[in-house]
């Protein structure tokens, strides 16, 4: 019969069936034999039940329908018909032997149905997720393919900014030191040192982001990485009334990563938390294993993402902070990317962000 059926959902079947057979059987015994071209209709009929059950129960129910209904027929035949129609008799019991042939017939034809029938579904669920990873593997390209452009442009963008930019730092810091602390140009001098700083930055980020070092893979116990992106933040956090908790299940697994470049991702993306908290809540990392997975994640209680900059939270200079750079997360994901890994975001507006990465889980 069908695998994974209920038993509940064949009760509509088998009192069709049932119903088919004990209808026929009674037409047979109240039907004279003066209406012999009657019986032959009836015993005809039977093949319906039989085809009916073949169908819906496959070699199972074809045959103990042909079975069941032919002690019924053979009652019939002889009560009413041995004694006085031989010859009659004898086309009845020909026709006995027709009724397991079909049974059996129609039996196999649905079994085989059914069997093509499941081999289609596991081949269109193996293409649908094909051509998931293939989609994702596209957007993996292309994405990689425009940070690379922009990487290249902004490398010597930022050779050509570095060395004047140091020149400027320099003449700065000697103006500054000339202007005594009471004269009001000091507070020009200090503005102009925070904004030297900040392009400072900013080129060293965008140098990080086209050039990133290459990892250094080592058996990593990703528990110590997690308490330590987490140690080096809770001061912030605490400043903030923040509480930071780890939800990490064990075992933890050890997997080659480069610790050092994964705990520079878990803290950017602790940090970004922290940013878009404000003051109090809560942010959440957990670890665990999934799907053959190795998944952290970074869960606030912020304002969220819309969905419609969910997408390019990974885009180069994208930010939605006033302050930021918009290389934080580009960075993340070059880091988790050459590392063998995957990044991705989800939110609900007004219910906070939740970022994960993930790292397959290789036996030695």
């Amino acid at each position: 019969m069908f695998k994974g059926r209920r038993f509940k959902d064949r009760w509509p079947g088998i009192g069709l069936i049932v119903i088919l057979v004990l209808v026929i059987t009674i037409l047979h015994f109240k039907t004279s034999v003066e209406y012999p071209w009657l019986h032959q209709i009836y015993q005809r009929s039977y093949y319906i039940p039989i085809v009916l059950a073949g169908y819906l129960f496959e070699l199972v129910g074809g045959l103990a329908t042909a079975l069941g209904l032919t002690v019924l027929f053979l009652l019939h035949i002889w009560k009413d018909w041995s004694p006085h129609h031989h010859e009659y008799t004898f086309q009845q019991y020909a026709e006995i032997p027709m009724y397991f042939v079909i049974a059996l017939l129609v039996g196999y034809l649905s079994r085989y149905q059914r069997k093509t029938t499941q081999k289609l579904e596991k081949a269109g669920n193996k293409l649908s997720e094909a051509y998931k990873k293939l989609n994702d593997t596209f957007e993996q390209l292309r994405h990689a393919d425009r940070l690379a452009l922009l990487g290249q442009l902004s490398a010597g963008i930022s050779h050509e900014i570095r060395n004047p930019l140091a020149s400027i730092q320099g003449a700065v810091e000697i103006l500054g030191q000339a202007v005594p602390t009471e004269d009001p140009r000091s507070e020009f001098a200090q503005i102009a040192r925070k904004e030297v700083a900040r392009l400072e930055k900013l080129t060293s980020e965008i140098l990080q982001f086209s050039r990133p070092a290459p990892p250094e893979k080592l058996k990593t116990d990703f528990g110590e990485v997690i308490e330590a992106a987490c140690r080096l933040v809770a001061d912030q956090a605490r400043r903030q009334r923040i509480e930071l908790i780890q939800q990490i299940d064990q075992p933890v697994p050890v997997i080659l990563v480069d610790p050092e470049q994964i705990k520079q991702v878990l803290i950017n993306l602790l940090i970004n938390a922290i940013q878009v908290q404000g003051d109090g809540g809560k942010i959440v990392v957990s670890g665990k294993t999934e799907s053959g997975e190795w998944i952290t994640s970074v869960q606030d209680n912020g304002p969220g993402i819309a969905a419609e900059k969910l997408d390019r939270v990974f885009d180069p200079f994208f930010t939605t902070k006033k302050e930021g750079t918009g290389l934080g997360l580009s960075i993340s994901y070059q880091l988790v990317t050459n590392n063998g890994g995957r990044i991705w975001a989800t939110s609900k507006p007004g219910e906070g962000a939740c970022f994960c990465i993930g790292f397959p889980l290789k036996k030695d």
